[in-house]
């Protein structure tokens, strides 16, 4: 009766042993087909989109006070 008990228990152990291993090899490949962000590249852009747009309005703003 143990050894029965003991022989399922070793079943079940390898049945989840093998899920587990099937379910690290999908984690794997989902992190390997994840897009790759490039924060500091993105913020540079805007930061110069920004300072395009800022150095614009100053100029706007200095023909303005000229006139």
């Amino acid at each position: 009766d143990l050894f029965q008990v003991l022989k399922a228990l070793q079943v079940q152990m390898q049945r989840l042993q093998d899920e587990n291993k099937s379910i690290k090899e999908e984690n794997k490949t989902l992190r390997a087909e994840k897009p790759k962000q490039k924060w500091r590249a993105d913020t540079q852009h805007e930061l110069s989109v920004h300072k395009d747009t800022i150095t614009i309005y100053a100029c706007k703003y200095g023909m303005m006070v000229e006139m």
